[in-house]
């Protein structure tokens, strides 16, 4: 589980790094064009660490939980 909490953020941020590269090798130049760019890069990351549960706990990381 504790793998899974440092995937999620590496995952948005790659998004948000690959959408705002295509835009500037694009030549994206209008007001308009960066901010339905920006929109595009920061909505899907944000649905996705929203909508995006962590594994329930298995039985044996319960056991090793009470063991401890």
């Amino acid at each position: 589980m504790q793998q899974l909490v440092s995937v999620k953020p590496i995952i948005a941020m790659l998004w948000v790094l690959a959408v705002f590269v295509i835009g500037i090798v694009g030549n994206v130049d209008s007001f308009a064009s960066w901010t339905l760019l920006t929109a595009l890069a920061l909505v899907p990351p944000l649905v996705m660490m929203w909508q995006w549960k962590d594994p329930l706990q298995t039985m044996s990381e319960s056991i090793q939980k009470a063991l401890r």
